[in-house]
């Protein structure tokens, strides 16, 4: 009786000790891989997208207010997805950590749920692009398809949340991800700039 009740306090502790050093490496370690892994992801995509034109400059360019709110849903889309995929790199280094430690809690299951909602949020507001803005895109390959497929390969992965191989699963996330967010940068650049090219 006495050796179980010192088990269970040892037990205990190294389970507080753990989770200790595990908060402390999330805080501080963790954060800066984090960051390095958004620089490196930053400076692989294509050209930056140039800043908003003013509130002018957009309604000579989109004189269709419809047209203009959907660029507008699809700039603050992309801007949340990119701050999102920054958090999605740190539950990254937590899965990895996991897979070889174990003590470490990954939590991915409430930012792929914000990831589906803005997703879903993007493809609705799609219903608002006219047909020949629709054509336009479609010739440089900018239709909402892609991001519909990312979409659907998100909502399958949700079944991955508690496995020990979390991380190639998250690692296929944040690469789904980054692509709907160079996709949307790429309508928002064709559709400001007024031309087929949309970094030109």
């Amino acid at each position: 009786m006495m050796v179980s009740a010192v088990q269970a306090l040892l037990y205990l502790a190294i389970l507080v000790v753990g989770l200790s050093v595990n908060f402390v490496w999330d805080l501080s370690v963790r954060r800066r891989q984090a960051r390095a892994l958004a620089d490196q992801r930053r400076e692989a995509r294509p050209r930056s997208l140039p800043p908003a034109p003013d509130r002018d400059q957009l309604r000579r360019r989109l004189p269709d207010a419809r047209l203009r709110a959907f660029v507008g849903t699809t700039r603050a889309t992309f801007t949340e997805l990119d701050a999102l995929i920054d958090h999605f790199d740190l539950l990254l280094l937590r899965a990895q950590d996991r897979a070889r430690f174990g003590l470490v809690s990954v939590h991915a299951e409430a930012p792929r749920t914000t990831a589906h909602a803005l997703l879903e949020r993007w493809l609705d507001a799609w219903v608002d692009v006219d047909e020949d803005t629709r054509e336009q895109l479609a010739r440089i390959a900018l239709g909402p398809e892609g991001v519909a497929e990312v979409l659907e390969r998100e909502r399958a992965r949700m079944r991955f949340e508690y496995r020990q191989d979390t991380a190639p699963v998250l690692g296929e996330t944040i690469r789904d991800l980054d692509r709907a967010v160079i996709h949307m940068q790429g309508i928002v650049a064709a559709l400001e700039g007024g031309h087929d090219d949309p970094y030109r």
